[in-house]
């Protein structure tokens, strides 16, 4: 399965509105499979050649109401300095926030299912996520909790915010306060 620009649904799709069905457990084969699609793209898009050979429109994240599936999983992909984030997250629930705000500097957020749009939005700096988490480097199912902090926090508060039939252009904002502004 190949996930291409024209699978991911836009605005103004009734399913990118509704909050997502809860997976049952143990994951089924199908949908371990469509999160590896998941993560492949996003990987893909982010890769220059790859991108311009597929037409594919780079992304950090990606949830499965995005690609007209309505079930509560999400896959991220983040290339940092040190390291590659990158999982599918199957039944996330953010359990604990931090009470300090940030925002992503630069124009904002962008979503790939709302093309040509982007603004300011307040996250969380720290979030603590519980769910079922595949590694894609040793092919791990586990369920666990972790903590995400700063960009990959907003990666993330984004994507679980599409399984709960919310928009980032929900939640735009120029009352900044004194939210800490990242890149």
């Amino acid at each position: 399965m190949m996930i291409c620009n024209d699978d991911i649904i836009k605005n103004g799709n009734e399913i990118l509105r509704r909050k997502a069905d809860k997976i049952e457990m143990p994951l089924s084969k199908k949908d371990l499979n469509t999160g590896k699609a998941m993560l492949r793209y996003l990987k893909m898009s982010q890769d220059d050649k790859k991108a311009e050979k597929y037409k594919l429109r780079p992304g950090v994240g990606l949830a499965a109401p995005q690609i007209n599936i309505s079930k509560r999983f999400f896959a991220v992909y983040i290339q940092e300095e040190k390291e590659i984030i990158q999982f599918v997250v199957y039944n996330p629930e953010i359990i604990a926030e931090s009470v300090q705000m940030i925002y992503l500097g630069g124009n904002g957020e962008g979503c790939l299912s709302i093309p040509n749009k982007s603004g300011k939005v307040l996250r969380h700096k720290k979030i603590k996520i519980r769910g079922t988490w595949y590694n894609p480097n040793d092919e791990s199912i586990v369920e666990e909790t972790r903590t995400f902090s700063e960009y990959p926090a907003i990666v993330l508060q984004h994507e679980n915010d599409h399984l709960n039939g919310i928009l980032f252009t929900d939640k735009i904002t120029t009352n900044l306060g004194d939210a800490e502004e990242i890149c």
